[in-house]
Formats: C-alpha cells, structure tokens, sequence
C-alpha cells in the first residue's frame, strides 16, 4: 500500500476510496485533506497524516462533530447483532468480543446503551480494538458519570484514536 501522500499523488479518487471510512460515514474529512496531502509530502508520514485528520476534524464547525459523533453505531447493538455496520466496525467490536456476547451480555449492553443516549444524547463511543469486553463495560459505567462537554470531547477523542487504529489496520502494522 503506498502511504498517503503518494497514493494522493498517483490517484485522488483512490486515495479517497482507502481513507473514505476512517470516519465513520463522514468522508469529508479526508475529502478536506486530499489538497493539503497533495501540497506537503509530510503527510506520507502516517503519524503527521492522522495528525492531520485529527486536526480537521477538531477544528470542524460543532455540527460537523456532532453529525460524526451520532453516525457512530452502538456497541453490541442491533445493528451488530443484524450485521449492519462497516467493515472496520464489524472487525472492530469482533476483536472486543462484542460479536460474541451471550444474552445477558447483549441485554447488559442494550441497557447501558440506552442509559448513556438517554443522558448525553449521542452513542458511547470508545475505540474498542485491542479491548475486552470487561474494559468496555468499566468504561460505560465510569463515564456515564461525567458531564455532557465532557463525554462530547471523550466522543472525539476515541473518534480520532478509532481513525487512528483503522489507519494502522490499512497499513497493516
């Protein structure tokens, strides 16, 4: 795989097609910065593209953020259990065990689920490769207690550590 700025180089419209899902169904984000990929070669560094990306979307207008952090799917939720996420969300919540939860498990997660949407009134997000399913539900728990600015920038955090981990999953490293 040719790192970002050559793929940028040698093909806009396929160096959109391999970023497009870093952020969840919000692909303006790469869309953004497909020029500044092309004008500086410092972005064929991973790190300084996620950096990059990072950048875009914390400076982007609260609607933008707020449109991302709601496209995020539940975690065990229905639309795991229908097989409807993306790729990098199935894989992801796979690698969590959160494909592989018994009854009590979904109905326990259905119910934190529904607790933090009720609360902060977008879904709990949290890069959850490379986690277990113990960590998942301690961190539902702890930060159900925090305020709304605060789960909102927790939501962005996590959201940049996803495109992150979903970068290195491209890269395979």
């Amino acid at each position: 795989m040719k790192l970002p700025g050559n793929l940028a180089q040698q093909s806009s419209k396929a160096f959109l097609e391999t970023f497009e899902n870093l952020y969840e169904h919000s692909p303006w984000f790469v869309e953004k910065s497909l020029p500044l990929v092309l004008a500086d070669e410092k972005y064929n560094s991973l790190e300084k593209f996620h950096e990059l990306l990072s950048n875009i979307m914390l400076d982007a207008e609260s609607d933008l953020q707020d449109n991302l952090i709601v496209a995020h799917p539940t975690l065990a939720g229905k639309k795991a259990q229908n097989n409807e996420l993306t790729d990098f969300s199935t894989t992801e919540q796979k690698s969590a065990g959160l494909s592989d939860c018994s009854d009590s498990e979904i109905e326990l997660f259905e119910s934190l689920n529904k607790e933090y949407f009720a609360k902060f009134d977008f879904p709990f997000i949290m890069a959850v490769k490379e986690k277990n399913k113990s960590e998942v539900i301690f961190q539902f728990k702890e930060r159900k207690e925090n305020s709304r600015n605060q789960e909102r920038s927790n939501a962005l955090d996590e959201i940049n550590k996803i495109a992150w981990l979903r970068i290195k999953e491209i890269y395979e490293i």
